[in-house]
Parts: C-alpha cells; structure tokens; sequence
C-alpha cells in the first residue's frame, strides 16, 4: 500500500467500547436471562449471542474504505463484499440524514457506502476532497 492511500475505518477507542459491549452481554446472559425467559433457554441464547457478537466485531474490525491515488476500494464484512471502483467511473457522493453516504457512478447506479466514521456528511467531504484531488 502506498503512501497516496488514505484509510477509513472505525475509530479504535468505538472498537474497544464494542469489544466491551460484547463481553458485557457475554457475562450479564451467563449470569442472568432478561425478561423472565426460563434459565434452561441460555443453552442456545449464550452461543448464539457469542456468535453474532463476534460477526458484528469482524464487520466493525475490517470494515473499511481505501482512498487510493486512482481508485476507491470498500471493504464490507456485513454484505459480504468487496468492491475496487475506479476513479474514472465515479461522478459524485452524496449523504443524506438516516441513509449514510453513497457514491453515483457514471453509469446512473449508486453504492452505498459502509458507514466507517459515524458521520455521513463528514465521509462524504473526505471523499470529496479525494474526488477534487484525483480529477483526471
């Protein structure tokens, strides 16, 4: 990876509150199942929880977006993806309240973007700033 490359991913102090989270739940279920539910049930609840908590940890560790000097790369646990978009393709970004980022490529479609920074409009200047910089 090349200096030109800027990284978006979550911030380590959100990943160590998630981290904190998910061994909260962890322990509070082992000792305790919420709303009366019967203490025989935490034989699949526990596991299942450990399960889905360390899914939603590997989305929040290695979800990611690579501004590199002539493409974007975006990196998704959740969906499953990963996807190299070249600058050239590119026509915009946009943000709008309650929807997250998204990029509009020249083709008409649009790709939402994974929300790396917790603020839309924030991702969406960094990579309008990268668009302006990488103009061809």
């Amino acid at each position: 990876m090349s200096n030109d490359t800027k990284i978006l991913q979550t911030k380590t102090t959100v990943k160590v509150v998630c981290v904190l989270i998910y061994l909260a739940g962890i322990t509070l279920l082992s000792i305790h199942l919420p709303f009366n539910i019967p203490e025989y049930h935490k034989a699949y609840i526990v596991p299942c929880y450990v399960v889905a908590g360390l899914l939603w940890l590997a989305d929040v560790f290695f979800t990611r977006i690579e501004l590199r000097p002539d493409t974007i790369k975006i990196v998704s646990i959740a969906p499953f993806t990963s996807r190299v978009i070249p600058r050239p393709q590119i026509d915009s970004v946009t943000w709008e309240k309650g929807c997250g980022a998204s990029l509009k490529l020249t083709d008409g479609k649009w790709v939402k973007l994974p929300d790396v920074t917790g603020n839309a409009q924030g991702l969406t200047n960094t990579i309008r700033a990268w668009l302006k910089r990488t103009m061809p």
